[in-house]
């Protein structure tokens, strides 16, 4: 089960990844200020981080992106605040109008909002015969 929770953990992370680089950094100003920054750091040969930090994997970033369109926006928002916003649990559930606490409220429907995201994917994938 924790294994479970592990691997879709990582792969929401990567979907994340996925999803900012698309967009470009959350800090720049502008796209065209991220593709200058990301040019200049490439030529200076520190784009920063290790190869095995910056590897995303589009084709499941993208199975997950498409499985996101099946979820409940509940689900989805909570997913977005979580991994691509990364905003603290407080902030989620004051965000999504979740109680506070006990606390054992916002992990159930986080752990929630997982399952349906992995079944989602899986969905998808069998849909586009593409395996996760």
């Amino acid at each position: 089960m924790i294994d479970e929770r592990r691997d879709i953990g990582s792969r929401l992370e990567n979907w994340a990844r996925w999803a900012t680089l698309a967009n470009g950094p959350v800090s720049a100003a502008s796209q065209t200020g991220a593709i200058c920054e990301r040019l200049r750091k490439a030529e200076l040969g520190s784009a920063g981080g290790s190869d095995e930090r910056r590897k995303v994997d589009e084709d499941d970033a993208l199975l997950l992106e498409l499985g996101m369109r099946k979820l409940k926006t509940f689900d989805r928002l909570l997913l977005w605040w979580c991994y691509i916003d990364q905003a603290r649990p407080e902030v989620v559930c004051r965000k999504l109008s979740i109680p506070r606490h006990p606390a054992t409220e916002f992990v159930r429907l986080f752990r929630t909002a997982q399952t349906a995201i992995e079944t989602a994917s899986k969905e998808v994938s069998a849909v586009a015969k593409i395996k996760p």
